[in-house]
């Protein structure tokens, strides 16, 4: 965003580090000595769709953290195709814990959003230690927004067509629509060889992290520029209560849609910057 106080684009890019040699492809910015916030997206995005918490919390000399995002398999667009036997949530999730590993990652805070918060949270429920605190975009248990939704992108996928999942990344204002293909919509009906079918996954079956971390949980109040409700919601009320309970839990309202931490760059950092503050 260009109204958000944040450096220029090109000038953040040009000290972003894309790396192809980690288990899964990395863009990376600021000094490795520094705290780390690591990145996971959601659909249909990849690494790049954090620029504005890149451009706010890890650019310049006076950063204070060093930014990491890993690109999930099937959702870098100058990559090809991943093999079958790694498009399952389970290794996906060890991909992601060795990639952290590899990249040298110290104090580390995971930032999760969408998918990413799905598979980060299953993934803090088998690696507690892995990560020192939690901030999670949008997503929490209990909502009532995505099974529809889900269905129609686990069609998409075993039908090979990428018309209906543009369509639909379109229809809820996608930042990237051109990056909705039928091949990142795996994670809505994973390979049958996964043990754990993503098809059965809607919000209100998302299992919770543990709850002995610091957390934040910022969501956006708007739905295709709607007052949102609770239809359109991916988490219920309980999940609000459990965020609040953890250990310096909070939780954020932004002005925006389910990518808040873009159209509201500069409030989101903010939050994120103080509530960091007081922890570390």
């Amino acid at each position: 965003p260009t109204d958000q106080g944040l450096p220029p684009c090109a000038d953040v890019r040009d000290k972003v580090v894309s790396n192809l040699t980690r288990t899964l492809p990395t863009l990376e910015l600021g000094d490795p000595s520094k705290p780390a916030l690591f990145f996971l997206h959601g659909w249909p995005d990849s690494a790049a769709e954090f620029a504005a918490q890149f451009a706010g919390l890890c650019y310049g000399p006076s950063a204070k953290y060093r930014c990491v995002a890993v690109t999930m398999p099937n959702f870098h667009p100058d990559l090809p195709s991943a093999d079958k036997d790694v498009l399952t949530l389970n290794a996906t999730i060890d991909r992601i814990v060795t990639t952290v590993g590899e990249a040298n990652c110290v104090d580390t805070t995971f930032v999760v959003h969408d998918w990413g918060s799905v598979i980060g949270y299953m993934l803090m429920s088998q690696h507690p230690d892995l990560m020192k605190r939690t901030i999670s975009f949008d997503v929490g248990t209990g909502g009532n927004a995505s099974d529809g939704f889900m269905s129609v992108n686990a069609e998409a996928y075993l039908a090979k067509t990428s018309l209906v999942t543009k369509t639909l990344a379109k229809e809820f204002w996608a930042p990237c629509t051109d990056c909705a293909t039928w091949e990142s919509a795996w994670v809505y009906c994973p390979t049958p060889a996964t043990k754990l079918s993503a098809c059965s996954i809607a919000s209100k079956h998302v299992v919770a992290p543990p709850a002995t971390n610091p957390f934040l949980f910022v969501w956006g109040n708007m739905t295709r520029g709607k007052p949102r409700t609770w239809a359109t919601e991916f988490f219920g009320p309980e999940w609000l209560e459990w965020v609040e309970a953890t250990p310096h839990g909070q939780v954020v309202v932004g002005t925006g849609d389910h990518w808040v931490f873009a159209e509201s760059a500069a409030y989101v950092n903010e939050a994120i910057e103080n509530w960091l503050a007081g922890l570390m």
